[in-house]
Order: structure tokens, then sequence, then C-alpha cells
């Protein structure tokens, strides 16, 4: 017999929201057009709301590494590499379901969506 884990209301809840509003906003493919962007906004919204403790452990993050950078001198000398952007994993999990087509690790999305929403970004320098 298998076991299955009950999913909170609120969850189930959440994700018809994302999925209505995606569908409402005529199903954007990438989170670069301006209702793309409203499907991220609110996706970004729903984490803060959901995951409270993994928000403020994120921005905790994120300023510990930009913190911390090297510049990119010692960073080619010493040959290592470094993040320019980073997505918490609800928020990857959920861009992934919502925009299949797009690669939000791609670099130039990447790059791009670090200049759009100053949460991604953890370089200090892009």
């Amino acid at each position: 017999m298998e076991e299955y884990e009950i999913v909170p209301p609120h969850y189930v809840v959440s994700s018809k929201m994302i999925i209505d509003l995606w569908e409402k906003l005529g199903k954007p493919q990438n989170p670069f057009s301006n209702s793309g962007r409203k499907v991220l906004d609110f996706i970004i919204e729903v984490w803060k709301e959901l995951y409270p403790n993994d928000y403020e452990n994120w921005l905790a993050i994120r300023s510990d590494y930009k913190k911390s950078e090297l510049s990119i001198e010692e960073q080619v000398r010493k040959e290592t590499g470094r993040s320019l952007a980073s997505y918490p994993m609800f928020v990857y999990k959920v861009m992934k379901v919502v925009f299949p087509n797009f690669d939000p690790a791609e670099r130039k999305n990447c790059m791009r969506m670090a200049k759009l929403y100053p949460i991604f970004r953890f370089a200090n320098k892009l």
C-alpha cells in the first residue's frame, strides 16, 4: 500500500492562482514580456508569503555572498567561478512549469533576470 503526502490547502490554492493568472494573461512563454513579468512577480510574492523564513534566509545568503565576492581580477587569477544570479528553488521550479521552453539558467537569460529582478542578482557587478 502506497502512502501519499497530503498537500496543504494553501499550496493547492496558490498553485491554482498562479496557473489562473498565467492563463488569464494569455499563457506568456517567458518572464520578459509584460504579461510574463506579472506572472513572475506573482510567483515571487507567493514564495515570500508561503516561505517567509526561506525568503529571509535568501536575502541573508545573497548579502553574505555579495560581501565576500572576489574582484573579477582575483577570480580570474584564482580560476574561480562566480554566480551572476541564482533563484530560490520554489521560484525556479514554478518558472520551469509555467514557462516550459524558457531556460532560466542560460547565461543571457540569467543576466537579463539579474538586471530585471535584483532579488536574483548575486554578483556585485554583471
